[in-house]
């Protein structure tokens, strides 16, 4: 007999993935305690399979088990999930005009992103209304973690300990040219310390300069970046921290201010160039 190819394999893990997002999407909306054999019926599986499903589902943290009712519910790792998924819906809105103030006012593009591995999902993208120049980046790319002033301000801003880790790994990963951009990544952690900011000039796209401040929410520090980036010819990299690097501070500042939910949130309006 001809064991399983990729393609079957890869059939199946789909299938096994289906299943279990079957078995969690059964306790919506109310996450109620539930049996084996009430999910079986409301999912339409067997309900030996519910049983291998809900015994691994619970081993992952996605269900909790009550020994004493015999039933399951949503573990703490499905509403962190959750809890993620909105967290970046609200940053994203609460984002949105900040950042299309800055981009008008600075004839730039403006970026949200997280990271994400060794790169940084961009979240929100936001350009001036009337630039020629722009970036060619959209929501969902993904851009180099250690080429990017979004990446550099998301590294400068760890605790030592876990930046030292982070490089390591990072050096491994990404040899090619390491010194080279270690040192940039060394120079934006001090930048970082100094002012805030920090900046990248042309290391991630040619011709374009940019600039970044990290974002904690109230789910913990340095969770996302906001960077600006401008075309090089029009933007030096003394320009952009005098002019674009106190309106991402103050955008970070207020940002920060509306994701605690504060009633005497500073108001916002970037500076004039």
């Amino acid at each position: 007999m001809n064991a399983p190819g990729p393609a079957s394999s890869s059939a199946e893990n789909v299938r096994v993935l289906a299943r279990g997002l079957a078995v969690l999407r059964a306790f919506e909306p109310a996450n109620v305690w539930r049996s084996n054999a009430e999910l079986a019926t409301l999912t339409g599986l067997p309900k030996p399979t519910v049983s291998r499903l809900t015994a691994n589902l619970t081993t992952s943290g996605y269900l909790a088990y009550s020994p004493e009712r015999g039933q399951y519910r949503l573990g703490a790792a499905v509403l962190a999930l959750g809890y993620a998924a909105a967290s970046n819906r609200d940053i994203r809105k609460l984002a949105r005009p900040l950042m299309q103030a800055v981009a008008n006012r600075h004839h730039a593009s403006v970026v949200l992103a997280s990271a994400d591995g060794n790169a940084m999902t961009c979240h929100e993208v936001r350009h001036s209304e009337d630039m020629l120049f722009t970036l060619r980046v959209r929501a969902g790319s993904r851009l180099n973690l250690g080429q990017s002033a979004l990446g550099r301000a998301y590294i400068a801003s760890m605790e030592a300990a876990d930046r030292a880790r982070f490089l390591a790994a990072l050096a491994v990963a990404e040899p090619q040219g390491w010194p080279a951009r270690r040192a940039q990544i060394d120079a934006a952690v001090q930048q970082m310390a100094r002012h805030g900011y920090c900046t990248a000039a042309g290391t991630l796209e040619s011709g374009t300069n940019g600039i970044a401040v990290s974002i904690d929410t109230p789910a913990g520090k340095n969770g996302y970046s906001v960077g600006c980036a401008v075309p090089a010819a029009v933007f030096s990299t003394d320009r952009l921290e005098a002019e674009v690097g106190p309106d991402l501070l103050a955008l970070k500042h207020r940002l920060e201010q509306d994701l605690r939910g504060s009633s005497a949130a500073t108001p916002f309006s970037p500076h004039a160039t």
